[in-house]
Formats: structure tokens, sequence, C-alpha cells
């Protein structure tokens, strides 16, 4: 293990082909990053509790051995279900989208702006699953997307672009936040951060960090500060 810092592992669906990218860009020195697939679902909720159950037992003991730490990397089972994958876990847990609300939390974001890749369904249950956790929304905007390889497949300049075009509800918020560890992230919310000088928090980067607090490593996402409260920031 080059420098002795940690490993993280991580759970992605199958047809995720961005956040493996993104952590990579993102993992300091000496912290490596080791992941394992599970099979694609329709839905955002297991309709079998019990099976789900077992699906996770399974891939969660593939990275006993090598993790320290264990991001599970969907949405899928997180808004009704997170207490099945919380009982599963037998490392410490980071589920993006809660890491993303105690983030947000942090950095004193009350009015967000939503982007996601997906179709209006899917963008809406991000929505209403932020509001229900007590953010005002400003606006949202979603890019019709539903395959997990065609949202990998996203360009930075659409990723920019979809933020840019909602520029009257952006202004608004005191924060952006972008949607699905399937999207690659990494370059677009620097720029953006830069552009806008508010945080742009990202699913992927809210998961390396979290990960990297539970095993103790110091870490500046991009996009966002964690040491800069939102008044700070220009």
């Amino acid at each position: 293990m080059p420098g002795g810092r940690g490993r993280i592992g991580v759970v992605i669906p199958a047809g995720n082909a961005a956040m493996e990218y993104d952590l990579w860009k993102m993992a300091p020195d000496g912290v490596t990053i080791h992941f394992t697939r599970m099979k694609p679902t329709k839905g955002c909720e297991p309709t079998d509790e019990t099976q789900f159950e077992r699906e996770l037992k399974e891939v969660f003991s593939l990275l006993d051995d090598v993790a320290e730490a264990i991001i599970y990397g969907r949405t899928y089972g997180t808004h009704k279900h997170a207490h099945v994958i919380k009982r599963v876990a037998t490392k410490p847990l980071v589920l993006p989208e809660e890491e993303a609300v105690n983030t947000l939390r942090t950095l004193e974001a009350r009015k967000i702006f939503v982007a996601t890749p997906y179709i209006q369904k899917r963008t809406m249950e991000e929505v209403n699953f932020f509001k229900e956790n007590g953010f005002e929304v400003t606006g949202y905007d979603g890019l019709n997307k539903v395959r997990g390889v065609d949202i990998s497949n996203t360009a930075v300049f659409t990723i920019y672009r979809l933020v840019k075009r909602n520029i009257e509800a952006v202004r608004k918020a005191d924060a952006v936040y972008i949607a699905c560890t399937a999207l690659a992230t990494y370059e677009a919310s620097t720029y953006l951060h830069e552009d806008l000088g508010i945080p742009v928090v990202t699913e992927n980067a809210v998961a390396m960090l979290g990960a990297l607090n539970k095993i103790g490593v110091k870490f500046s996402p991009p996009g966002f500060s964690v040491c800069t409260r939102r008044s700070q920031i220009t």
C-alpha cells in the first residue's frame, strides 16, 4: 500500500463508468480505491428487502479484506432502505446522499440548485429528497438520461451548460448540488465553482470526503472547501 495511508472500498452498479475516474482523480497520495459491482436494477428502491440484503452481504464481503471504509456508490435503496445497507455493512459506511446533506449543512447552504443527468421523474425524486431534509430548492434541471453508461459518457461541457443555462435560479442559491455517482464531475465542478463563486457539491466529491474522514485523511474536494463557510467564498 503506497504511503500506507488507507484503502477505500466502493460498491457501484454495473453500468457506472464514471465514479472510478472521479475517485482516482481525487485520491490523495497513499490512498487506494478498490471497486466491486452490483447488477443494475430498475427503480430507486428494492421490491424485495430480503433479496436486497442478501445481495449487499455478498458484495460487502468482497471488500472486507481490502477496505477500511466502504462507499455505497449508488442511490438504489438509500432513500427508504438505508437501514438495510447500514445493518449489513461491516466497515465504516458512506452513503453519498446522506454525506451531501451533511456537507451542505456544514457549508451553511440553505438554498440549493439541483442538477441531475436524469429524466424528470427521477430528478424530482432528488429534489424531494433534499426538500424533505430541510433545503429550499431554487431550481432544478436534468439531462433526460436513463442508462448508466449514457450518463457516464456525458461530456464536461454538457454538465457545465446544464448548470449555466439555469443561471437565474443558480444565483438565488447558496450552493449547486450535482447528483449521480455515474456522472464524472471532477472537471466540471472545478470550472463551475471558479465561475459561480459558490460551492458546487457533487455526489462523488462528498463520497470521497466522507470516506477519507472515516480513515482519518484530510481532503479538499474539487468545487468547494469544507473549511470555508459560504460567506467567505468568493
